[in-house]
């Protein structure tokens, strides 16, 4: 009796565990295709950098790994980048900006690019590039 309770107990732990990563895999936008992204299996990070006018270099500039925004992409955190006239944040906060760009919603779009491009965004003078190195 004691070894068929404990086939039932591995069998449904690794039913819930093959189940996880599946659910993983569909929030974080993973190709589920068999083809393998340009990135897959490399040390990626996930850079973001924001030009304002009137600047010569970017106002803000970050370097994230990848595997920190696909957790917070796939735990549906509110993150965010609001770009304005005045100042442009990164993160949470709670004033109301000209543009606020949702890193979750374009995520799957970053993901597709090829290697070398990036994604961008203007607004209100404001340039918004997302990429992701290896």
């Amino acid at each position: 009796m004691a070894r068929g309770r404990t086939t039932v107990i591995v069998v449904a732990f690794a039913a819930f565990c093959l189940a996880l990563g599946y659910w993983w895999s569909i929030q974080i936008g993973l190709p589920l295709t068999g083809q393998k992204p340009w990135w897959y299996g490399k040390d990626a990070h996930v850079r973001i950098q924001v030009i304002e006018e009137g600047h010569d270099m970017a106002t803000v500039s970050m370097r994230l790994p990848k595997g920190i925004m696909d957790t917070m992409v796939a735990l549906g955190t509110d993150a965010k980048i609001s770009m304005d006239k005045d100042h442009t944040v990164v993160g949470f906060t709670t004033q109301k900006a000209a543009r606020e760009i949702k890193l979750r919603d374009i995520w799957k779009d970053i993901q597709k690019l090829p290697k070398g491009q990036k994604l961008t965004v203007q607004e209100d003078g404001a340039t918004l590039n997302i990429w992701i190195e290896a």
